[in-house]
């Protein structure tokens, strides 16, 4: 486990920090939304106050020796690339990514890298993140987000982030809903930011508690937010994973997080739009 700090300076105070968390582009894949894709990162670039962080899957990483290998499922303009497969998806992510490099405050890998390092010794991750110079985590990872001081004189509360890419099973959004909420009982965050399952998707828990310096009855609230996809469960260019396993049809696209700062001990104001 990794864990990163940030301290972050408002362009607009009387605006909100932005965060968008993106994972599951599957960069190689027939089927990915290059074009949504493309305006996200554009409108990331162009947003006062707004920041990224990555939570995995970026490239589709199965080469031809991979028995999930299938040339049906290959984005035809990789298909040139058919022996340096998971390097030239790589290529064309930092290519994307890197107008946005300065927003990004971290990126983890997803089960398809990490597979690509543990089978074949060659980290993307790694090199990703020199390509871009982006802080790379591990499979779960700490952020915390601390406003600029010199910005916010009255003392404005950190906000922790808890990031894993997800492990989730099943085709029931309940079930998957469950499973990011119990991580609570175990690892204490603000935010709960996790990937995999393609599902887009937020909530929350709130609760009450004691001020640490006298009997105030506070409130507070947990966020648990599934961070979405680029990749079409349905596509016209050959046959995706998701058409062979008949799974629900994701929706397209991120979250949009809005962090109003909040003077201690309150807790800054969490609000997501999907």
């Amino acid at each position: 486990m990794k864990v990163f700090e940030k301290t972050i300076t408002l362009e607009d105070k009387k605006e909100p920090l932005v965060i968008i968390p993106f994972s599951d582009i599957h960069i190689g894949a027939s089927g990915v939304n290059k074009s949504y894709l493309q305006k996200t990162i554009a409108w990331i670039k162009n947003k006062p106050n707004c920041y990224a962080i990555g939570l995995g899957d970026y490239c589709d990483a199965i080469n031809l020796k991979d028995k999930r290998f299938d040339i049906k499922s290959i984005d035809k303009s990789f298909l040139k690339d058919l022996d340096n497969l998971p390097l030239a998806q790589m290529d064309y992510i930092v290519k994307s990514l890197q107008p946005i490099s300065h927003k990004i405050l971290c990126m983890i890998p997803g089960n398809h890298e990490e597979k690509f390092r543990i089978y074949n010794s060659v980290d993307i991750m790694r090199e990703i993140g020199k390509d871009l110079k982006i802080p790379i985590g591990d499979y779960m990872s700490f952020l915390k987000i601390k406003f600029d001081r010199n910005q916010f004189r009255m003392g404005i509360s950190p906000i922790t982030f808890w990031l894993q890419h997800g492990w989730f099973a099943g085709r029931k959004m309940g079930g998957k809903v469950n499973q990011l909420m119990d991580v609570a009982n175990t690892y204490e965050a603000d935010i709960y930011l996790s990937g995999h399952s393609h599902d887009l998707f937020a909530t929350t828990l709130e609760r009450m508690t004691l001020a640490e310096r006298n009997l105030e009855v506070l409130k507070t609230k947990k966020t648990f937010i599934n961070t979405g996809t680029f990749l079409e469960t349905v596509t016209k260019q050959g046959t995706s994973y998701g058409e062979m396993k008949s799974y629900p049809v994701a929706k397209i696209g991120t979250a949009r997080i809005d962090l109003y700062p909040k003077k201690s001990p309150l807790k800054t104001d969490v609000h997501v739009r999907i």
